[in-house]
């Protein structure tokens, strides 16, 4: 269990870090107010992935849990795909970018 919780926590830290480092390249105008939606949102999912995660257990048993944390990697996968494509087009379309004053 040890190399498990160890490898989860080194995965879970990195996305964590990545994920700041997106929102604070877009929010350069004031990262305060990035960093305070950072810590919100990351609430906002913490209690959100416990309440599904609970109510999956719920309906369908701890032995089929395993089937809730794929779920919530492929819908992981699935934005951070959006999330880099909208990212590309964003910056090769030429008047998708707005002028700084």
């Amino acid at each position: 269990m040890l190399p498990i919780v160890f490898l989860w926590g080194i995965i879970h830290s990195g996305g964590l870090i990545v994920s700041q480092t997106w929102l604070m390249s877009e929010v350069e105008e004031a990262p305060e107010f990035g960093n305070s939606l950072f810590v919100s949102f990351s609430n906002l999912g913490i209690t959100l992935g416990s309440s599904l995660g609970g109510w999956f257990i719920s309906s369908f048993g701890i032995q089929q849990l395993i089937w809730s944390g794929m779920w919530f990697a492929a819908l992981a996968f699935v934005l951070i795909a959006a999330k880099v494509k909208l990212f590309s087009v964003s910056r090769e379309t030429p008047g998708a970018s707005v002028d700084k004053m």
